[in-house]
């Protein structure tokens, strides 16, 4: 899997770029103009993002971390390519939003 950077907002797992730009077209309602205009590319596996320590597991509580306390939770942050391994993601999905 890789990552797309589709937009300001949304970043999405998928395995090539055409299939990220139709995944994001049907689960996102966006429009072939929009992605166009709005799409960055492929982003670094090792690039991170904010998971929720509550979502992490034991064995990873254990392991040093960087973490960012925001809106009355803790966040650590971690790679896309850690997500994509952890949570078995196979699928194109929106791996990370800033919409929370």
């Amino acid at each position: 899997m890789k990552v797309f950077k589709m937009n300001d907002i949304d970043w999405v797992a998928a395995e090539t770029e055409e299939q990220a730009k139709a995944f994001y077209k049907e689960e996102c309602n966006a429009d072939d103009e929009d992605i166009e205009e709005y799409f960055v590319g492929e982003v670094s596996l090792q690039d991170t993002m904010f998971v929720e320590v509550d979502e992490l597991p034991p064995e990873e509580l254990k392991k040093p971390q960087t973490m960012k306390h925001m809106y009355g939770t803790l966040f650590a942050y971690k790679s896309f390519s850690w997500v994509i391994e952890h949570d078995k993601i196979t699928k194109p999905c929106v791996i990370a939003s800033t919409e929370y």
